[in-house]
């Protein structure tokens, strides 16, 4: 949690003022520059502390895991977010350096009124300073915000990926398979983020996530929320649900899905993976989008679909049990992955220990 920059001044105003002075000087000048020298300080302190305490314990970039730095990246832009660490840092090393020195000159006072002025100046230019810089703190709350909005994927724990072009029905299995509740829109783009629900299925408990979905063009040419689809594939031990709509009714035609199918099929294909033709009810009932397969893989695959999919209509609950069933299969395949994984790994750590 991070303070809003209002209510920090606020607090270490408050705090500061009522600083006493050290018992026992009975000279006035000297009780006053004691005084205003320790309310300049406390001041200092109520100010830089809370943005020492935020800069050490955000997590460091380098310390996260390539998922979650890459989350990040998408998120905020390449380097924002540790752009806007350093300039909190910067204040806080500006405050610390303003609040020293004048409270080093409120000290050296010779008078009362020397004092007051000094510690009335010294609060001046400490709440000037940290006024100047703010707004780091408030991109700081913002920074915050999305953080903790983002899905927590815990590594162990298997996890069903569903993927596919957007609109083609991924947030309404989400929905049946889990307890994940996406917005179900009948326009591209609805799930804007990675949306995280989880399955039980005979007492045991997986992890189940929509991405965006994605358009038929190179990638290097997508947008950030398709990349977040790919930051998933790519670094997260998942098993792949992938998502097709023959109907069309997604709005996205039979051979543009089967271009970015092939694609991620060929990039991802080491990932456990089932394919699914949802809406399978409304097969036939609308005119197609393009006749022109002029590629017979691509005709194949607008009558069948890839080899071995299952065929699913959540409208009509057409293979809905089966879809559960398979699902069940393939997170217990991919738990047993994963304890493989785990288990290589601490194998190798043995070793490495002993050499």
């Amino acid at each position: 949690m991070v303070m809003p920059a209002t209510d920090i001044l606020m607090s270490a105003q408050r705090k500061s003022r009522n600083v006493l002075p050290t018992k026992g000087i009975a000279n006035i000048a000297k009780r006053e520059r004691n005084k205003g020298a320790k309310q300049l300080d406390a001041l200092m302190k109520e100010l830089s502390v809370p943005l020492r305490t935020y800069t050490e314990n955000f997590p460091k970039r380098r310390d996260l895991h390539p998922y979650e730095r890459s989350l990040i990246e998408l998120t905020f832009g390449e380097g924002y977010y540790e752009q806007v660490l350093g300039r909190v840092d910067a204040l806080r090393k500006r405050i610390t350096s303003v609040g020293k020195q004048h409270a080093s000159v409120c000290a050296k006072s010779t008078t009362k009124r020397e004092a007051e002025e000094r510690l009335t100046e010294g609060r001046k230019k400490l709440e000037e300073s940290f006024q100047h810089g703010k707004h780091a703190i408030d991109d700081l709350v913002n920074v915050a915000k999305a953080l903790r909005s983002m899905p927590v994927v815990d590594l162990h724990i298997p996890t069903l990926c569903l993927v596919g072009s957007p609109n083609v029905g991924k947030s309404s299995l989400v929905r049946i398979l889990s307890s994940g509740k996406p917005e179900v829109c009948s326009y591209p783009f609805t799930t804007r983020g990675i949306l995280m629900g989880h399955i039980v299925s005979n007492h045991e408990r997986f992890q189940v996530t929509d991405t965006p979905g994605l358009l038929t063009r190179h990638d290097d040419d997508r947008n950030n929320i398709e990349r977040l689809t790919l930051a998933v594939l790519s670094y997260l031990p998942i098993a792949v649900l992938y998502v097709h709509d023959l109907s069309e009714d997604c709005g996205t035609s039979v051979a543009d899905q089967y271009i970015t199918y092939k694609h991620i099929k060929d990039r991802f294909g080491d990932r456990l993976w089932l394919d699914v033709i949802s809406k399978c009810d409304l097969l036939g009932k609308k005119e197609p989008i393009s006749f022109s397969d002029a590629d017979d893989d691509v005709a194949q695959y607008r009558r069948l679909g890839p080899e071995g999919a299952l065929r699913v209509s959540v409208q009509s609950e057409i293979g809905v049990k089966e879809l559960k069933e398979r699902v069940h299969e393939l997170l217990t395949s991919q738990m047993a992955r994963i304890k493989a994984s785990k288990a290589e790994h601490e194998t190798q750590e043995i070793g490495t220990s002993v050499l």
